[in-house]
């Protein structure tokens, strides 16, 4: 289990707000941000299921297509062996790296599903939480970001620095630094504690 709760930081002005507050607080924050007129922008936010501690809020140019969105979340959260992704909505109908982003989602608060890997999977949802004022400078870039959780070590309640490959999917593994070289299944099955959904799966080792 996490210690902490579901707050992060604004890029913008290093504020640390809750999860549920943080959308309010951008759309305040970042026009205030900017000298002469803000552009348009939309204001997406990837989570995980079913681990409401890990989510990530970025701005996206009104042009940009999925890909970019797709390469943002590799590079920031999920890239191990450059695996295959995709979006899909509604019914998992499979939607194409090429569209825009603003019409695949569609109006403020729809949502698509995202997959990178088709082996060991890692899910995700994306969701439009509408229209904000910003500095773009570049197509897509992350805004607000989840706290990296603190993962106590099964053993002794420590922080954990170390997960074990194997054990992650009975939601064990975690372990110190004192614990880590007896971990029972051997040092080559520990990946790094990471803030990412991705953490413990496939090699990967955090953010590039």
């Amino acid at each position: 289990m996490s210690r902490g709760s579901l707050f992060g930081v604004c890029k913008a002005c290093d504020a640390r707000v809750g999860k549920v507050a943080m959308l309010r607080h951008l759309r305040k924050c970042l026009p205030a941000k900017i000298a002469g007129v803000p552009s348009e922008a939309l204001l997406v936010r990837a989570q995980a299921p079913g681990a409401p501690m890990l989510w990530l809020d970025c701005v996206v140019s009104q042009e940009a297509k999925l890909k970019v969105l797709d390469k943002l979340l590799r590079r920031t959260w999920l890239e191990c062996c450059g695996h295959l992704s995709e979006f899909y909505g509604a019914g998992r109908r499979k939607i194409s790296m090429n569209t825009r982003v603003g019409d695949a989602l569609g109006a403020e608060g729809s949502r698509l599903g995202y997959e990178y890997d088709f082996g060991s999977t890692t899910a995700l949802v994306i969701g439009l939480s509408g229209v904000v004022g910003a500095e773009l400078g570049k197509p897509v870039r992350v805004v607000a970001r989840n706290e990296p959780p603190v993962r106590p070590c099964d053993l002794c309640d420590q922080p954990a620095i170390m997960i074990c490959a194997e054990c992650v999917y009975e939601d064990r593994g975690f372990c110190c630094a004192l614990h880590a070289e007896p971990h029972p299944c051997g040092e080559d099955m520990l990946l790094p504690v990471v803030n990412s959904p991705r953490m413990g799966v496939c090699g990967y080792t955090g953010e590039d």
